[in-house]
């Protein structure tokens, strides 16, 4: 992501709709899923941190990696409760130690420019974790919905439900729950990505100072009824429905208990 996207991200994801009904699917996800305690946690790509704190909840010690400087200062500056660590998603192996956590969280990650090779992070991942640990993802839906939203983010690709399953069960993971997810925004998002490529707004290359209209907080009564929708989606979820259309997708998998459950002292090698 550019810097004035960082900041404006940074500034707003402790209270925008969308970011808060994130957190909450994924805490009620988690606690019908994966309810079992966890001890260490990593936040894969944490970028300012508006998520260490949902994952303090579930484990004790939590480890916030990103590969930009300016994204761990303002995770920094927030008082991040995850350790934080620069570091490259493309290089987990040589970072941590195998079976270093128990819960790994990757919110809109695999998706970004800065992943070379998804099905080898995926792996990657694995190494990582414990046997029986958890790992819940989210990610982009539905290339037909990519915007300038996209290009500002740095985003490479955006996911089909059916090809992430696969992916992660090519990687060794048994998927629990998958979703679509954030159906209210589908047709302005449709909307968006049909107005950008027939003005081209695809091919432009971002400017430093580029943000996102989509994370601008809307206006209160427009807030109110967003977020009262979000919470009808959260309860269809959290009861075991699946979305067909959204414009997220949201995962929880896990590994085999028979996977080694070693945790190590220092995860960090």
């Amino acid at each position: 992501m550019i810097e004035a996207f960082y900041r404006q991200m940074a500034e707003v994801e402790d209270r925008h709709w969308w970011f808060c009904h994130r957190r909450a699917l994924v805490t009620r996800l988690l606690a019908r899923h994966a309810p079992d305690g966890h001890a260490r946690a990593l936040d894969l790509g944490c970028g300012t941190g508006g998520n260490a704190r949902l994952l303090a909840v579930q484990a004790p010690f939590v480890v916030g990696l990103d590969r930009s400087a300016l994204a761990l200062a303002l995770a920094h500056a927030k008082s991040s409760p995850a350790q934080l660590v620069r570091g490259d998603a493309n290089r987990l192996a040589a970072t941590f130690l195998p079976g270093s956590f128990d819960l790994v969280a990757a919110f809109n990650v695999l998706y970004h420019e800065w992943v070379g090779d998804v099905e080898q992070v995926l792996r990657d991942v694995r190494r990582v974790m414990c046997g029986g640990g958890c790992l819940v993802l989210t990610e982009p839906a539905m290339p037909i919905l990519r915007r300038r939203h996209d290009v500002v983010d740095l985003g490479a690709r955006r996911f089909r439900l059916g090809a992430l399953r696969r992916l992660l069960r090519q990687a060794g993971f048994e998927v629990r729950f998958a979703s679509h997810f954030n159906a209210v925004s589908l047709v302005p998002a449709l909307a968006g990505a049909v107005v950008d490529r027939l003005f081209r707004r695809l091919d432009a290359t971002p400017s430093a100072d580029e943000t996102v209209g989509e994370i601008s907080e809307p206006p209160a009564p427009l807030d109110a009824m967003l977020r009262a929708a979000c919470a009808i989606e959260r309860l269809a979820l959290g009861y075991g429905l699946r979305l067909p259309l959204g414009v997220g997708i949201v995962v929880v998998a896990t590994l085999p208990v028979e996977e080694s459950r070693q945790v190590r002292t220092n995860s960090i090698r």
